[in-house]
């Protein structure tokens, strides 16, 4: 067992995972055998009584490759943000790797192999719902570009991928290992592997074959008004100008039969009192676009503030006033029709880092330590659950989701919960310049469509705006950095999956039992070194 294969081994299990990422190999396939070279390094390192650190080692190292080579894009918006997310992320992913061999080292290999299973689905449904949230590169987002191989994440969600991905990681490493040892191949187990990697498959296009899209239509117009998040948006460019931009674009595609206008996050980009609202320029010109087109409302993304005159119940992420009072900031989304009620959503999965500090309420100085991009940032308010837009109009109802609450899949179900037929996506992917970054965050849409059968209505500051139906297809996909307005029909539909309904049952599973796996193989160490004591005394 030489240190360079061993190495070897690590890299190449990161360069797998790496290949089958969207937007930077799109191998999805790959990812079948991504965790294989690893876990030969593991059984040779436990083989030879190595020591538990030098697993964790070469984890790091492979899911370091992993994690640097898919989100190294972050750097362009904060270097300092890379780094503690790559290094974090891959610790985090190195430890659930560690206790898949501290398991399999004190039951049994059968029973740590299933762990791996089990602690990786509990790691990702930890990090869907924790303080340092960050689930970009969960497993079950590979196929995000084989959308109809998937097409049953209705029922499963994202984890359900994950499940299958590991699954069939573990099924074709002990194959690998039972051919290697014993010199002869056993079929059963290979026709085992190889049918729980392909009838999934089979499945995922026999429904999108046969699924039909159900609702009613609805026409919108989407706005791509490709403002520089770094000169333009919160500096050189005058908020009233960005705005006239975007009902100048608007106006090309507007007709009587438009029902939806959709303007990108952070359209208004400095903050506004949240009881002016209905006096902004912005809400004036858009009222005088709905003076020519009555049937249209608008969907604005917005900074906001909320004033509270005292501290009583205070939120954590308000700040005081000169002179009295205090406010809170939010990254928001408004609606405006033809009546005097302008409906407001407060975006509730915040960036870690830019729009959100954690562990707030046990380390409050922390607010200071916040990432500067431009506009509010610091520790943002956000709300309990989401709301929707309902229309004045018709039977519409949409979800206002903004950003990076589009990469969370039970989140999401709660607008589809609330009644939401149609959904929108608003986001600003400038922040990463041309990198894969906002590639994958439109093709993360797909997976939402496909989980809540939603057609969506996607407008980007810069990156892709698009619209995609509800089996997850992408069309009318706008350039990068180009100045762009679309316009399109979607589908609504008030259907409710399986996966709306009870959400991510698979993770929460996981995270049920694997605290009593971890348990149970701390008692069996304790046995163990309890045994050894005896004996040597004896």
């Amino acid at each position: 067992m030489k240190k360079v294969n061993l190495l070897f081994g690590s890299i190449l299990s990161g360069v797998l995972f790496t290949l089958a990422w969207p937007a930077i190999g799109d191998f999805n396939f790959l990812i079948f055998f991504a965790f294989i070279p690893l876990l030969w390094v593991e059984s040779q390192l436990s083989e030879k009584g190595k020591s538990a650190l030098s697993v964790f080692l070469y984890a790091y190292l492979a899911f370091f490759v992993f994690n640097i080579s898919t989100t190294w894009w972050i750097k362009n918006a904060d270097l300092m943000g890379a780094i503690m997310a790559i290094l974090c992320n891959s610790f985090f992913m190195a430890t659930v790797f560690w206790l898949f061999h501290f398991t399999k080292k004190h039951i049994g290999k059968k029973e740590g192999y299933i762990g791996l299973i089990i602690y990786w689905l509990a790691f990702e449904y930890l990090h869907l719902n924790w303080e340092l949230s960050w689930t970009w590169l969960t497993f079950g987002n590979a196929f995000a570009t084989s959308i109809k191989s998937i097409q049953w994440y209705e029922y499963t969600g994202v984890l359900g991928g994950s499940l299958w991905v590991l699954a069939v990681n573990v099924l074709l490493f002990l194959n690998f290992k039972s051919y290697r040892e014993m010199g002869k191949v056993n079929v059963k187990s290979i026709g085992l592997t190889l049918t729980l990697m392909l009838v999934p498959i089979l499945i995922g296009r026999y429904i999108y074959s046969n699924y039909e899209e159900n609702g009613e239509s609805y026409e919108f117009v989407v706005v791509q008004p490709n403002i520089d998040p770094y000169h333009e948006k919160f500096g050189s460019l005058a908020p009233s100008d960005q705005i006239d931009k975007m009902i100048n674009l608007a106006k090309q595609e507007l007709n009587a039969e438009t029902d939806y206008l959709i303007f990108p996050e952070t359209a208004i980009p400095e903050p506004e009192w949240e009881h002016t609202i209905d006096f902004m320029y912005a809400t004036e010109e858009i009222r005088k676009l709905i003076a020519d087109y009555p049937k249209l409302t608008a969907e604005i993304g917005m900074l906001s503030s909320v004033f509270y005159p005292n501290d009583v119940n205070l939120p954590k992420g308000a700040y005081s006033i000169p002179g009295g009072g205090f406010y809170e900031n939010f990254n928001t989304s408004i609606c405006i029709d033809s009546s005097e009620h302008i409906q407001i959503h407060h975006k509730s999965k915040l960036v870690l880092g830019v729009e959100k500090v954690p562990f707030l309420d046990i380390l409050p100085f922390m607010k200071k330590l916040s990432i500067k991009l431009g506009g509010s940032s610091g520790q943002l308010g956000s709300q309990e659950k989401p709301s929707v837009f309902k229309s004045i109009h018709s039977n519409a109802v949409i979800a206002p989701i903004i950003c990076y609450e589009s990469i969370y899949g039970e989140y999401v179900t709660q607008y589809t919960s609330q009644g939401a037929n149609l959904f929108t996506i608003i986001t600003n992917d400038g922040w990463w310049g041309d990198t894969p970054g906002y590639k994958q965050h439109l093709a993360y849409a797909s997976l939402r469509a496909i989980e809540n059968r939603r057609s969506i209505a996607r407008s980007a500051n810069t990156g892709t705006s698009a619209f995609i139906n509800q089996k997850g297809e992408i069309s009318q996909t706008t350039a990068w950095w180009t100045n762009a307005v679309i316009k399109g029909e979607i589908k609504s539909n008030d259907k409710i999956t399986f996966y709306v309904k009870y959400g991510d049952y698979i993770g929460r599973t996981a995270g049920f039992v694997a605290p009593l796996l971890l348990l149970l193989t701390l008692v069996r160490k304790m046995k163990k070194t309890d045994g050894h004591l005896t004996k040597t005394k004896a």
